[in-house]
């Protein structure tokens, strides 16, 4: 599982800016005219020689200073002043002196006079102007403490919008050069408000300030008034993407966008070629992904925005899920190189190659790129996908070590959290349990953790008692977790983990239940299907064999086929097929033992098919077509395991039609051809056989003794002794059979096979009814733990041995015991059956319709013993006296089983009960 990565878009670096410096000339004099005639406060005329030659002096000064003839222009306003120094012109004449002056570069005795105008006149309409000209000097001799102390007093002084605006201006400037760009940006705003010649100058240097202290948004909108209010001045044209690129860092990407594509016709060369770099990136991360791709392949290959486009490129195509055409351009835009490209085309790259199905090139890249660059932007990111994809891979140790370095080296990381849950699942599938649970307690600390993740604490501890064979333990734990939370992610999960260990620990009433529910609650879990088969082997285990082919059945039908999930299907056709061959529905059997080699590519389990086909040809009778199936395995099959098994086979077939012969000479086949395989104990008491068909025992006898000498702890030791003792007597050797076989049992040196021999001399005394002796061997057997395969059938000979030696009482101990300790045993049901009758016998009729009347629902795979059940719960219905009951259970019988033998002999005893279509014929008793 590959996470989609939540990065932004790198962002653009800054075009560099020019702080623009505005020239301010002398103002003409016209203008000077009209703003002294709007401002100026005329006062009494002062008396002169002559007026009308100082006027004429004044005029001529002023058309020379209009004319920017300054040098004539200064000496005739000095001479003017020198002589009319207290006319009504003389304020005016020392200004335009002073600006004459400073238009010639005479700075300094510029300033000189306007210092001068502004100690004589401090109230004169041209003392705030001359206020801005003295900072305008102080300005450019970089006195800037002066230059601010006189821009300050020129706005404060009364005067036109314009010299205030232009005062404000320079003061802006002036604190850009004292390093303090807050108070610049607020002279420049104020120099911006008024529409003043100035203002455009000062809205684009106020964006400058912005842009240079990172102020994306006040940039932005500062480059926008200039757009909108001063669209044809040069400020404006200057500005170029100054303010798609303030737009972007304040993250209006659409406003971008739109300001990218108005200024695009206007642009050329870098500056183009920037825009459809920036406009490919914007329509990107406005989800426009096909949208980006024509700017960005405008970009030409030599520019140096290349690396940059073929990156969005790359990232456009992934966001279209194109991974493979992502895959070329993200490694030109990695190209070799670790710089922040490079870092994060190397990303996007491994997630794109991992989509496309190259997980080895893609964990590569994504280790070289959180390697190379540890403090990039994507190291964490490249991290974190790197143990995902490790996790996919099944390479948990590995996947461990990726989250563990994402907790370590980034721990406040966004992704630090996911890395700690993951790094839970990793530990978790690994079996340690330990180490996951303290990942998942992390991952709670960080935030990550939900109940889902304390339930997956749960699960992982109860998980790691059933991965530690605890099964006992595992199953409660397990059904805790699912009752804990019911529709919680790992419910389903817990349950059918739970069943399996009831399955596991042979408990398979409980694990049907429990996997019943599972199936039911969670039909599209993704362990149905196991789930489905797990619970179908229940019921093959307990030898219900028609639930189990239901069950099989259901789980072919639903079955997806995924060999990831359940690689069953071959193995549930096999089971399905034993199960129709165990109802004896022989047929049905060898049609699914048929679909099983064309299940799997490699014909697994095809072998075993052919062999269990033979094994139903014989089941109906066909020998012939048995034979022809057996030999058919020999040569298809060469080396299956069952290749002994079916010669041996072949020669039971042989034997049994009277070919003992030819039985033999399959027998001995296993000999020369598989002396070793487990197949070769069954050949020699095949042979036995053969030989004492044949009546010739001597050879018999030998071939039963080479068996017992070989094989002495082989489940078959018993049938060799079986036939050994069957052959001495024959020979008048009898008295020789139990020297022998206390000898056999001096060479066993398995427990278990000993049992299984005692077992088979038990049974001999049964058949040649010695109860008494039986009972001795049964009991001997029983007080030694006898293995399970003994056991249950022990226990049940045993009581049908007590019965017949008239101790029913002891016969109801024995089967309690069987039912205890084998509850799933196949024998239980024939145990139970057994148990009433012991009741009834011992005269406990009441206990026995109790058990009676439970038999059904208990065992309700077996319509012939529920049948029987039935029958005798009408039997200790009667003898307690209960007639008209027992009447009805027996019409029960009669109506729900009546194909039964038990209803044959009900319509038998008591016609009565039986409607006319249930008249026994006159020859029911030949049938």
């Amino acid at each position: 599982m590959l996470l989609r990565s939540r990065r932004a878009l790198a962002s653009p670096a800054p075009a560099p800016f020019r702080t623009r410096l505005v020239r301010l000339a002398p103002v003409g004099l016209a203008l000077f005219a009209a703003s002294v005639a709007a401002a100026q406060t005329p006062g009494p005329a002062r008396p002169v020689a002559d007026p009308a030659a100082a006027e004429a002096a004044f005029d001529r000064a002023r058309e020379q200073f209009d004319g920017a003839l300054y040098a004539p222009a200064e000496r005739a306003f000095t001479a003017f002043l020198a002589r009319y120094p207290r006319h009504a012109r003389a304020p005016e004449a020392l200004y335009l002196q002073a600006e004459a002056g400073l238009a010639q570069g005479d700075a300094d005795e510029a300033a000189l006079r306007f210092a001068q105008f502004e100690t004589a006149y401090p109230t004169h309409p041209l003392a705030s102007r001359a206020r801005l000209a003295l900072g305008r000097y102080y300005y450019a001799t970089g006195d800037y403490d002066r230059a601010e102390t006189a821009l300050l007093d020129a706005i404060a002084r009364p005067g036109p919008p314009s010299f205030s605006a232009e005062a404000s201006y320079l003061l802006g400037q002036t604190a850009l050069q004292q390093g303090r760009p807050e108070a610049a940006a607020s002279a420049f705003e104020d120099a911006a408000v008024a529409e003043t010649p100035i203002a455009p100058a000062a809205l684009y240097a106020m964006a400058t300030v912005y842009v240079t202290t990172g102020d994306a948004i006040l940039a932005a909108d500062a480059f926008a008034q200039l757009a909108e209010r001063y669209p044809a001045s040069p400020e404006n044209a200057d500005v170029r993407l100054a303010l798609a690129e303030a737009l972007v860092r304040s993250g209006r990407y659409a406003e971008a966008a739109r300001e990218i594509e108005r200024r695009r016709p206007d642009l050329a060369g870098d500056d183009a070629e920037r825009a459809n770099l920036l406009l490919g990136e914007m329509r990107l991360r406005l989800g426009d992904a096909q949208g980006a791709v024509a700017p960005l392949e405008a970009v030409p290959s030599q520019s140096p925005y290349v690396r940059r486009a073929q990156l969005a490129l790359g990232r456009a195509a992934w966001e279209r899920g194109d991974a493979e055409a992502a895959v070329p351009s993200l490694q030109t835009a990695r190209a070799g190189l670790h710089d922040a490209i490079g870092h994060e085309a190397g990303y996007y790259e491994g997630l794109a190659l991992a989509q496309t199905g190259r997980l080895g090139e893609a964990e590569a890249r994504l280790s070289e790129t959180s390697a190379r660059r540890p403090d990039g932007a994507y190291a964490d990111a490249a991290l974190l996908e790197l143990g995902m994809l490790r996790y996919t891979r099944r390479t948990y140790a590995e996947a461990a070590d990726a989250f563990e370095l994402v907790l370590s080296n980034y721990p406040t990381s966004p992704y630090a959290g996911e890395a700690a849950r993951m790094m839970g699942e990793s530990f978790a599938a690994l079996g340690d349990a330990a180490r996951a649970g303290e990942a998942f307690a992390q991952a709670e600390a960080l935030g990550t953790a939900t109940a889902e993740t304390r339930a997956e604490v749960a699960f992982q501890d109860a998980y790691a008692l059933f991965r530690a064979e605890r099964y006992p333990e595992a199953t409660p734990a397990l059904l805790a977790v699912a009752e804990a939370d019911p529709t919680g992610p790992r419910a389903g999960e817990a349950l059918f983990w739970a069943g399996e260990s009831a399955f596991r620990a042979n408990r398979f009433a409980q694990a049907e239940d429990i996997l019943a529910g599972f199936v039911d609650r969670f039909p599209d879990h993704r362990l149905a299907d196991a789930g489905r088969y797990v619970l179908a082997w229940t019921h093959f285990k307990r030898r219900d064999y028609a639930a189990a082919a239901a069950g099989f059945e259901r789980f072919l039908s639903a079955y997806t086929r995924s060999t990831e999930l359940v690689p069953y299907y071959a193995d549930a056709l096999l089971r399905l097929g034993d199960s129709y061959y165990a109802l004896r529905r022989f047929e049905e059997a060898r049609q699914v033992y048929a679909r099983v080699p064309a299940a799997t590519r490699d014909r697994q389990g095809g072998d075993y098919a052919l062999f269990q086909t033979a094994q139903a040809f014989s089941g109906q009778g066909r020998a012939d077509d048995a034979l022809a199936a057996y030999a058919r395995l020999l040569v298809e099959y060469p080396r299956s395991d069952l290749y002994a098994q079916a010669l041996v086979a072949r020669g039971a077939l042989l034997s049994a039609r009277g070919d003992n012969e030819e039985a033999i000479a399959e027998y001995e086949r296993v000999l020369e051809e598989r002396a070793s395989s487990p197949a070769a104990v069954r050949a020699l008491v095949g042979i036995g056989d053969g030989r004492a068909n044949q009546e010739r025992y001597p050879e018999a006898e030998q071939a039963y003794q080479l068996a017992l000498q070989r094989y002495p702890n082989s489940p078959l030791a018993a049938d060799a002794l079986d036939g050994l003792t069957a052959a001495l007597e024959a020979q008048g050797r009898g008295d020789e059979v139990d020297g022998i076989v206390a000898n056999v049992e001096m060479r066993v040196s398995d427990p278990d096979a000993l049992a299984r021999i005692r077992f088979a001399r038990a049974q001999a005394a049964l058949s040649a009814g010695d109860d008494s002796l039986a009972v001795v061997r049964l009991e001997r057997i029983l007080s030694a733990a006898p293995p399970p395969d003994v056991e249950p059938d022990a226990l049940l000979a045993l009581a049908g041995a007590h019965v017949s030696t008239g101790r029913p009482g002891e016969a109801v101990r024995v089967l309690r015991r069987l039912q205890s300790r084998f509850p799933d045993n196949p024998l239980a049901s024939e145990a139970e059956l057994q148990l009433i009758d012991a009741l009834l016998a011992s005269g406990d009729a009441e206990a026995a319709r109790n058990v009676a009347a439970r038999y059904p629902a208990t065992y309700p795979g077996d319509p012939e013993r529920a049948a029987a059940a039935l029958a005798l719960e009408a039997r200790a219905l009667r003898t307690l006296g209960r007639d008209a009951e027992a009447d009805d259970r027996l019409r029960q019988l009669l109506e729900r089983y009546p194909d039964s033998a038990a209803a044959s002999a009900t319509r038998r005893d008591r016609p009565d009960l039986a409607g006319p279509e249930d008249t026994p014929d006159e020859d029911d008793d030949d049938q």
